[in-house]
């Protein structure tokens, strides 16, 4: 559940079931509050998971108001290390501890997991941690029932009240509701709607706005853009961005971390290095955003095999030395393939309309066709709520592939489909309720892609997921002899799977169009959220959108085949560049870390960073559309 809450003492993380507990977090002693007014304070802490050290020797101070971005590869110990100071602030005030963070501040800490339960209306849910707001209300009721004979004491109790409800900006809440709730995607009729009605990925919007909402001083949050459209991720960056008190956050976004915060710890190796938002540490933010996610997006050989070599290189340091297992998805029943990419501004319909056509609900109207053969496969946002908190995660993968059908699978076939989603070594034999969120999503969706379906949807499938799980379920999907559904707000993965067909979800319809994907198919999806947080579009607008996506993918494939006999030549010279271009920021990088507190050096670097850069950028956008080209030309099922 995403949740504002205190972990509890004795906070032990996933214990390895052949080593003895350690705790979390240890240091050679503790220590009491400093004086300096910090609020955070580190110092000498190894953090552990199960008999495994994470980051070792760990001092950071964070000072208010302060907006941190915690970055590293998965399973490097940075949410570990979130729950440890989230257990600190519930000790605060109690005995010295390791951490220590400021008992005046207010804390507030947002996880992976999602809001699970509530009946209570969406409005009503983010308004329940208001609790200045709510004591206040409660203080002017009472004032006001109290107020009936006149006297000039409750007289002066009401007024009191009153001006204690305007201090607590009682009479703007509702607007502040409102823009918290539209800013994350949702409309005024889905105020009054019940929590319980939304999907996951909906539920956890609820829960980040309940969080923004509450306010707290000490803003910690793990991976708070997952589940989030581009709209909802830059609306969120600009609030945290004039944010009112101290932000830590861990999140491999780097559009997010440039426009949110404004200080990077690094975890790398087993060391936390701290760097201020200068040049360097926006190299250090993009060396994190999966090694420039858009190569991903290319399907550029070339690129993916260095990305997935730099990331291998950058995780052996803390999970392990050896390779990461190919991932391959269960052998389906043959019938048919038609990988299909769905669009729209609301995804929530998206996913609903995908799963109506395919037989996962059941229709208001019309009817709906099948092939006998129809074996269909759902890999929900919140399928990881379901898992089995007391089970081991590899035998419930086993388990649960066998009871699905897939009876032939080994032990080694399901260790190795998690070891390729990054659950490998001891974590494949801790329980699922000593995992990260992230982690129970990865043993789930290892559980989906063993069990054998000939169609399969996949609901934002790239949550949770590192650069090297996604580059292996990429990998996966393209040699996937059975058809794809595919709902999700990843531009790069969805043009890496190079769809046959793309559907479009508004206004309560789906329109499905054999083609590749276009530039304006995600235009269209911006525009189709700031339409609904303005209060929607009329019918003659949408036809003239129609209209002009129509003219756009007609130019889009004119160019295409102007361009597509010059383009492998072309990206032969452009690769020679970027080879070339990249070992010169390596050098500039490595200059900039000897150059230490020299401020005109590392000013100097950074302006030479800055300008090959920025050639690289336009090479590799280029690169990205010629890739484009070539992959649009090549017949369904052809692989790469």
């Amino acid at each position: 559940m995403l949740s504002l809450t205190s972990l509890t003492r004795g906070l032990t993380i996933g214990l390895s079931a052949h080593a003895s507990p350690r705790p979390p977090c240890r240091a050679p002693a503790t220590m009491a509050l400093d004086g300096s007014g910090a609020a955070v304070t580190i110092r000498d802490l190894d953090v552990w998971a199960g008999s495994s050290s994470l980051i070792r020797g760990v001092t950071w101070r964070v000072m208010p108001n302060e907006r941190w971005s915690l970055l590293g590869p998965n399973g490097c110990g940075k949410s570990t290390l979130l729950r440890a100071i989230a257990e600190a602030a519930d000790l605060a005030g109690d005995a010295a501890t390791e951490i220590a963070v400021n008992p005046r501040l207010r804390f507030g800490l947002l996880e992976q997991t999602a809001v699970s339960g509530s009946e209570r209306s969406v409005r009503e849910e983010v308004m329940s941690r208001m609790e200045g707001f709510q004591a206040a209300k409660a203080a002017l009721e009472a004032a006001e029932v109290a107020c009936v004979s006149g006297a000039a004491r409750e007289l002066e109790t009401l007024e009191r009240a009153m001006g204690e409800f305007e201090a607590a900006g009682g009479y703007t809440v509702e607007g502040r509701v409102a823009r918290v709730l539209k800013g994350l995607g949702f409309t005024e009729e889905e105020f009054e709607r019940p929590c319980s009605s939304f999907s996951g990925g909906w539920q956890m919007r609820i829960g980040l706005a309940r969080l923004l909402l509450s306010e707290p001083e000490l803003l910690v949050m793990d991976e708070p853009t997952n589940h989030l459209d581009a709209a909802a991720r830059r609306w969120l960056a600009d609030y945290v961005s004039e944010y009112e008190g101290t932000v830590l956050v861990v999140s491999h976004d780097a559009a997010f971390v440039d426009v949110a915060c404004d200080s990077i710890a690094d975890v790398e190796g087993g060391r936390l290095t701290t760097y201020p938002k200068t040049s360097l540490g926006k190299a250090v933010v993009n060396k994190w955003e999966n090694v420039d996610r858009s190569k991903v997006a290319a399907g550029a050989r070339q690129a993916l095999s260095k990305l997935a070599t730099e990331q291998a290189a950058a995780e052996a340091e803390v999970l392990s030395t050896r390779k990461r297992p190919r991932l391959q998805l269960a052998e389906p029943p043959r019938c048919g393939e038609l990988p299909l990419a769905l669009r729209g501004a609301n995804v929530a319909p998206a996913v609903g309309q995908a799963a109506i056509v395919l037989g996962a609900l059941p229709l208001a109207a019309g009817e709906r066709r099948e092939d006998e053969r129809l074996a269909l496969g759902i890999f929900a946002q919140d399928l990881a709520q379901e898992l089995p908190q007391g089970a081991v995660a590899l035998e419930y993968v086993a388990s649960a592939v066998r009871q699905g059908g897939g009876s032939a699978v080994t032990d080694e076939r399901c260790r190795g489909t998690l070891g390729a989603l990054g659950i490998s070594g001891d974590k494949a034999l801790r329980r699922i309720g000593s995992l990260s969120g992230g982690e129970k999503a990865r043993v789930a969706l290892a559980t989906f892609c063993l069990t054998p379906c000939n169609v399969l949807l996949f609901d934002e499938p790239t949550n949770h997921l590192d650069q090297g799980a996604i580059l292996a379920l990429l990998a996966a999907l393209e040699a996937y002899e059975g058809a794809l559904v595919v709902v999700s707000h990843d531009r790069a993965f969805c043009e890496a799977l190079r769809a046959t067909h793309v559907g479009y979800v508004s206004g309560g319809s789906c329109r499905v169009e054999e083609r590749p994907l276009c530039d304006s198919d995600f235009s269209e999806a911006d525009r189709g959220v700031r339409n609904s947080l303005g209060g929607g579009d009329d019918d003659d607008s949408n036809a003239e959108l129609s209209a002009a996506e129509a003219k756009a993918a007609r130019e889009l494939e004119r160019q295409r085949q102007k361009r597509l006999s010059a383009a492998p030549k072309k990206i032969a010279t452009i690769e020679s560049k970027v080879d070339a271009l990249e070992a010169e920021l390596q050098e500039i990088d490595g200059a900039m870390l000897q150059a230490g507190a020299d401020v005109a050096k590392l000013a100097e670097l950074g302006a030479a960073r800055e300008g090959v850069q920025q050639r690289v950028d336009g090479l590799y956008a280029e690169w990205e559309e010629l890739e484009e080209l070539l992959a649009a030309s090549q017949p369904v099922g052809s692989g790469g």
